[in-house]
């Protein structure tokens, strides 16, 4: 089959995911893993009257196809078309890496194609490994939302536009993160955005203006200072207004190649989850959870920021994953249960039970 080919059953077997799947299992080889059981056909045409070779080949289809079925449910949509040829190459033409064991469950003959039918048992943790990998940089960091406030003047009064912050989107949207309103975000991307006339003599006849731009990124929550940057560029066109919106747009496009690449080291290095925790009975209680907390191997440090009222605020330094990643591993826990009711990329709100 060819890559194009490879590609359109990959699409066509995500969107069968759901009716395919026949459950997660303890892996037969190796109980600490998981596997998921799934069902697939395969196809492959009669040449010159080899049937086996056929047979081989169906076979190889239909265990591509399996690994598509739970890639389908792992990966979203928009990533699984963008990213179709990524994952033929590194994934679905890999089968023995991902695929434990399998069964035949038919096979047959349809005019010049020989089918077949498995029961494939996919091994999750290397399937998910091998899709973190092809997954952007901020995706593994908690994909955060990043919202702008970023006012813009040309020489002193106001502007009605968002050259700037329009520049910035698309920038941190290049760089795979998530944008979204400024009041929803998790990290607020704020500042000042300034432009002034700079000088037309010599120009013949266009006109030049120089803009500067200071911006700092904020957590939500917790007001995290991330990163910060200054810049400032020029803009040169024909009239006065066109001019200060080239300066701004050129100006926020040298900022956002700065400070998308610093907010990226600050999430690496601080990858830290605001805790709220409520229905905490004392001291003695909050003290036992956070004993129970720091043993989560994903937690690397913890810190109580505030006690009051039954309610505790905690900053918790995770060795890996986010907020969401905190979530499950506090609903797994089975010493001191806990109900989390809400959940954000970098923070969350639970209660002991």
């Amino acid at each position: 089959m060819t890559r194009t080919g490879i590609s359109r059953a990959l699409l066509a077997a995500a969107f069968l995911a759901a009716a395919g799947c026949g459950g997660t299992r303890k892996s037969s080889i190796n109980p600490a893993y998981e596997t998921e059981v799934v069902e697939a056909e395969g196809m492959a045409p009669v040449v010159n009257g080899d049937v086996e070779g056929a047979r081989k080949t169906a076979i190889g289809e239909a265990m591509k196809n399996a690994l598509g079925l739970v890639v389908g449910i792992y990966v979203s949509q928009d990533a699984l078309v963008s990213k179709a040829v990524l994952i033929d190459d590194s994934i679905t033409s890999r089968t023995e890496g991902y695929i434990e064991k399998y069964e035949t469950l038919k096979e047959w003959r349809d005019g010049d194609f020989y089918k077949t039918r498995i029961r494939a048992h996919v091994r999750k943790e290397d399937l998910a490994a091998k899709l973190s990998a092809l997954e952007p940089e901020p995706q593994k960091l908690g994909n955060p939302v990043i919202g702008f406030d970023v006012p813009e003047t040309a020489d002193g009064a106001p502007l009605n536009g968002d050259f700037a912050a329009l520049q910035l989107k698309d920038k941190f949207a290049e760089a795979g993160f998530l944008t979204g309103e400024k009041d929803k975000a998790d990290i607020l991307v704020s500042g000042t955005a300034q432009t002034a006339f700079n000088t037309k003599e010599g120009l013949g006849g266009f006109v030049s203006y120089r803009a500067g731009i200071s911006l700092s990124a904020v957590k939500q929550g917790s007001n995290e200072t991330l990163a910060s940057v200054q810049e400032s560029a020029g803009g040169i066109d024909l009239n006065e207004q066109a001019s200060a919106r080239a300066s701004l747009i050129n100006a926020a496009k040298k900022a956002a190649g700065t400070l998308t690449q610093k907010i990226l080291t600050a999430l690496r290095e601080r990858s830290m989850v605001r805790l709220n925790l409520s229905n905490v009975k004392d001291m003695n209680d909050l003290s036992d959870f956070t004993k129970i907390l720091r043993n989560i191997p994903a937690v690397r440090a913890s810190w109580v920021r505030s006690y009051e009222g039954g309610t505790a605020v905690l900053d918790v330094a995770m060795h890996r994953g986010g907020a969401a990643d905190l979530s499950q591993l506090l609903m797994k826990n089975t010493k001191r249960p806990v109900k989390v009711s809400r959940t954000s990329s970098y923070s969350l709100d639970a209660e002991l039970q």
